[in-house]
Order: C-alpha cells, then structure tokens, then sequence
C-alpha cells in the first residue's frame, strides 16, 4: 500500500489514516472484522444488537480493544423496536468508544451524553430535513445514506446528496451507497465527502464470518438483482434478489393496502416487523442469515479477498486517479 495517507476531517477526529470505514452490518461485522478494518487504516464499526445479551456486547468492545488500539465504532438504533438501547448507550460511552452512529430514531439523548465524554456521534440521514435537526442537535457528522446503499438506504443520488449536506450543515459527511473501489471514492471526497462507508464490499471479505452462500450471492449479483423492499423488516431496504426473499413475497396484499393508509397503522407494522427481524431466531421465515442485505455495488464485485487487499486496492486506486485527473 502506498505510503501516502488520505487525510481529512474525518480522519484527524480518529487518527486513521485513510477515510474508509467498514459499516456496521448486522449479523455480519464481527470483532475479527471490525478490528482487522481497524488496523489497516480504516475505521470498522460493528451494530450494538450483533451482540445479545448486553454481557457479550460489552465482551465484544473488550475484545475489539485487545486487538486494535485503533479507533472503531457501534452503531445503535435510537428508536423503540431496540428495547436494549439504554445499556448499548451507557457501555459505549463508559468504555470511551470513539464513535457511536445512530440510525432509526431521535438520537437528542445520545447526543447530549456523548458531549460529556470524547466519543464523537455521527448520525444516519437520507435527507436534508434530518439531517438539519441532528445538526442542531449537535451530531459530530452526517453519514449520507444515498440510493443504491446496502439496507435502509435512501431516494438521492449520491452526486447531490453529498454537497447538498455538506453546504447545508457544515458537517463532516461520510458517503454511503453504492462505493466499492477507490474511483468511489475520488468521487465522493471531489464531492466534499470526508470519508467513504462501506459494507457490501466487506461482506466479500475473508474475515467476514458469515456463510459462504452470501458472500457468492454478491459475487454473482448484478447492480439489477437489488430489490428494495419493507417486507424484510419493516423499512425500505436494499436486498439481493434471493429465492429467499421472493418467498417473502414483495407485493402488499389488499387488507397492508388498506391499514397502511393510516400512518399510525403503517409506523405499527413497520416497527412490528423491525423488531420480529432484528430479534429473529435462526429459524424464522424472516433472517438476515438466509435474506442477504446488500447494495448496487455488488456489481463491482466479483471475488472474495481480504481486507487487507480490499484497503490496498481501494487507496492505491485513489491516488492513480488523483494522478490522472487533468
């Protein structure tokens, strides 16, 4: 890997020394991956419910700790369908975790914690309109979730949705959507980015610990075979078009077409079926082991290589770019 460090804003808050971070993926970012993203230069992130009961998920930061002493960061959902985001909140914060991202919810409470330590908070937003309430908030940064992104992903383009927050707040802005190779990012840091967000490139990874049927299905996928639907857990998302997920069937039926026209009816659904995923058993029609999130850069994929490579490829790709801009 070139010598040459990508600095930004965001990699001067954690002392890294390239601005890409591994997303937190549920059921996919583990200790391993985390700290393996950690300590070649990037930043790994892992989701608070990965862990349950709330004894392994303080075991998890434990762990990421006696393997990097690089920066890395929990994801955790500020919202009702996560009954153990108290505790989630409280670990993180006592165990000085460098950066806590919210997603879901109203993240004002998280927020005012963290301000009374070093953890720095970086929220979720697919839009303008959140994105300026958790700037007055006082959020540390915006994650700028853009169409084509793994999971719940928003309506923009990235090309907008990046200068568009950054103009509008001021903030640092991680882009999330679509980015695989280091072309991504030149684009998005040309685009007033301070990082890039990563996690179907990961998911392909040799430390990812999950079964090899998922890593292939992204291998094999297209850009095309992404589908986005609420039927997975009750928020538009971005799935790999599965024979798994077409059992779900993706069309409403009538008597969803008739409750969903009432908002208090729809939010209900949409939290019942959040919470029937994300605390899903093994062996419940509905998983994220056999349901597999991914987003349109699958189509930029098509091996399987550690993170070492993938962090290699992706930073020497950059600055060959930047050599042969006009």
């Amino acid at each position: 890997m070139k010598n040459q460090k990508i600095e930004t804003i965001f990699t001067k808050h954690f002392n890294i020394n390239y601005p890409i971070v591994c997303a937190p993926m549920f059921l996919v970012s583990t200790v391993k991956l985390v700290s393996s993203v950690s300590n070649t230069g990037g930043l790994g992130t892992f989701p608070a419910l990965n862990y349950r009961p709330i004894e392994k998920y303080r075991q998890a930061v434990t762990d990421i700790k006696n393997q990097t002493d690089k920066a890395f960061g929990i994801n955790i959902i500020v919202q009702k369908s996560n009954k153990y985001q108290t505790d989630q909140i409280d670990i993180a914060l006592e165990e000085n975790v460098p950066l806590v991202i919210t997603s879901l919810g109203n993240p004002k409470d998280i927020i005012r914690l963290a301000h009374q330590t070093n953890t720095k908070v970086y929220c979720d937003v697919v839009g303008i309109e959140h994105a300026k309430k958790v700037t007055d908030l006082g959020a540390d940064g915006l994650i700028a979730v853009g169409s084509g992104a793994g999971g719940h992903a928003g309506d923009i383009s990235l090309f907008v949705l990046i200068p568009y927050l950054v103009h509008n707040t001021k903030l640092p802005v991680l882009a999330a959507g679509g980015i695989s190779e280091g072309a991504g990012m030149a684009a998005a840091l040309s685009l007033g980015a301070s990082g890039v967000y990563l996690g179907t490139r990961f998911i392909a990874s040799q430390e990812a610990e999950i079964d090899d049927s998922f890593k292939q299905a992204i291998i094999q996928a297209g850009s095309e075979d992404i589908i986005n639907t609420d039927k997975v857990d009750g928020f538009p998302g971005n799935f790999i078009n599965t024979d798994a997920l077409k059992k779900l069937g993706l069309k409403k039926g009538i008597l969803e077409e008739i409750l969903s026209k009432s908002k208090k009816i729809k939010k209900g659904i949409a939290l019942s079926r959040a919470a029937r995923s994300l605390l899903a058993k093994d062996n419940s029609k509905v998983s994220y082991k056999t349901i597999f999130s991914a987003g349109h850069g699958v189509g930029l994929i098509d091996k399987v290589l550690t993170v070492e490579e993938i962090m290699q490829s992706m930073v020497n790709e950059y600055h060959e770019i930047k050599e042969q801009l006009p």
